[in-house]
């Protein structure tokens, strides 16, 4: 197995942080989080638009959004959703053509994430 990248090890990092601090946020605040994830949950449930579009859609904002953890997240979900590295670059160019030159450069994080994630592609 190939060695993860530096960027690939902060993302890893920073998703770890945000998950405990998420899970302290529910604890401390039940009231305003459990809504918010059971919405949350709803969209992940099975609708018009199916899970792999749902995925990518979901990509395109986090690339938009220039959240490098959250590239990473949402790249491996969209593999894992039977997206293809076509499919994955296509949605990270849809959030460069609305964001311009500052997105363009988060497009690094898409495909070292790629490269770190396409081996779990569930073929």
């Amino acid at each position: 197995m190939e060695e993860k990248s530096e960027q690939a090890q902060f993302a890893e990092k920073r998703k770890k942080f945000i998950s405990r601090g998420l899970g302290r946020f529910r604890k401390e605040v039940p009231e305003i989080a459990k809504p918010f994830m059971d919405f949350w949950r709803a969209t992940k449930q099975k609708s018009a638009i199916p899970a792999k579009y749902k995925e990518l859609i979901q990509l395109s904002i986090v690339v938009y959004a220039r959240c490098e953890s959250c590239i990473y997240q949402h790249t491996q979900a969209c593999i894992h959703a039977g997206a293809t590295r076509e499919e994955i670059l296509d949605a990270a160019a849809q959030a460069v053509a609305i964001g311009g030159g500052i997105v363009y450069e988060y497009i690094p994080y898409v495909l070292d994430a790629l490269e770190l994630y396409e081996d779990e592609r569930r073929e």
